[in-house]
């Protein structure tokens, strides 16, 4: 199976999932990020029967189900301790066989009905992969992709680490036109309300595509315009009013990391070789809670702002090359900060339509005053310029 055919065959989700469209695409996204997604929504929305659609889509996979619940501790989920060895050994030694640490995939119902103290606890077996133990090195998790269901997502300070380890976030929008209600129930007929297991991909070609995500190449251009949206996002993100106070778009290396894993995810999804500007625009937003959700749509506000300053829909062939000149010169400007022992050097710098210029960093600064091209170069000089005086300042 091709990594085109990988998307279409999991296209067959919306054809059960009504209004899931965004939903899948997220699922596709985590499973080639092995992050995980939270279906979140009042009780009836349809959250339960997404989430046994989107396990039994993939074949071969080892899967851990279980509902959460106020008296839900680790233990539940991991495994038991294991008596005599505790009795003979004073050590807690736990039987991980079929717990959360030995599946590929997992369903956490009614995730945030458990303490948060239990949330927390989780939080390096869902980002770090690890379990941490009293008495015993560190147990490793193979958890590739949870999807977490919730009725909502409670805020407050505590749960703020918790929601930083959960990628991707939908909440499914409310059936209410005729339309939607007929196309709903044509899927009743059929399923009559028990979610059918419908094998679209294979385990191993998940981890293959992994693969490929992980050794993607991110051209620097590519890498200094994402680098530009996501720090220009979540500046914009703290200065509004709401969710500033809401502390989910924090700035973070989880996040920031996200949202370059989810390009390259995306350059996967269209067999492509390398990650492109258009990857930037077309996979991003789905690093952000879509659906009814009230907080992603006052980020997509935001986001789809910052992507038109700088990607727009329509941006002309010259701007990408000034944007990989510009990349390119950025690439330049990290491997001196890193060998700084080999002498000052000069810097290359390929502008479209222009001859080579050599300078020292000092004169950099001159050259890249007289760019000139979309408003969106005018944002990534201004970072080059900062990145420039810092070292002439240094030194």
């Amino acid at each position: 199976m091709s990594d085109i055919s990988f998307s279409t065959s999991l296209d067959t989700l919306k054809e059960h999932l009504i209004g899931y469209d965004d939903g899948v695409e997220q699922f596709k996204l985590a499973l080639l990020t092995g992050q995980h997604v939270l279906l979140v929504g009042r009780p009836g929305r349809g959250k339960s029967y997404p989430s046994r659609m989107f396990l039994g889509a993939v074949r071969g996979a080892r899967i851990f189900r279980t509902q959460i619940t106020a008296y839900t501790m680790p233990d539940h989920l991991v495994g038991a301790p294991i008596p005599q060895t505790y009795l003979e050994q004073g050590k807690q030694v736990y039987n991980t066989e079929n717990g959360i640490l030995n599946c590929d995939l997992a369903c956490l119902e009614e995730f945030s009905d458990g303490p948060v103290a239990l949330a927390r606890s989780l939080n390096t077996i869902l980002y770090e992969r690890l379990f941490e133990v009293k008495d015993q090195d560190p147990l490793p998790a193979s958890l590739h992709t949870a999807v977490l269901t919730a009725n909502q997502a409670p805020h407050g300070e505590e749960w703020k680490a918790v929601w930083s380890r959960i990628a991707f976030r939908f909440t499914p929008p409310e059936v209410s036109s005729s339309w939607g209600r007929f196309q709903t129930g044509q899927v009743y007929l059929h399923t009559h309300g028990h979610a059918p297991s419908v094998p679209l991909v294979d385990m191993d070609q998940v981890k293959e595509l992994c693969g490929q995500r992980e050794r993607m190449e991110v051209p620097p251009g590519v890498l200094l315009v994402e680098s530009w949206i996501s720090g220009e996002f979540h500046r914009r993100c703290q200065q509004d009013v709401h969710l500033g106070r809401s502390g989910l778009f924090s700035s973070d290396l989880r996040r920031d990391n996200l949202f370059l894993d989810v390009i390259c995810a995306g350059a996967v999804l269209e067999g492509r070789q390398r990650a492109e500007y258009g990857h930037i625009r077309r996979y991003l937003p789905y690093a952000l809670p879509l659906g009814d959700d009230a907080d992603g749509i006052a980020a997509h506000a935001i986001l789809n702002d910052v992507l038109d300053q700088i990607v727009p829909k329509k941006i002309l062939r010259e701007d990408l090359e000034l944007y990989d000149a510009l990349g390119d010169l950025a690439q330049q400007v990290l491997q001196y900060q890193h060998n700084r022992r080999r002498g000052p050097g000069e810097f290359r710098l390929r502008l479209p339509g222009r001859p080579t210029i050599f300078s020292a960093r000092r004169e950099l600064l001159a050259h890249l005053a007289s760019v000139r091209g979309s408003a969106g170069a005018g944002h990534l000089v201004e970072v080059l310029r900062q990145a420039i005086s810092k070292i002439s300042d240094e030194e």
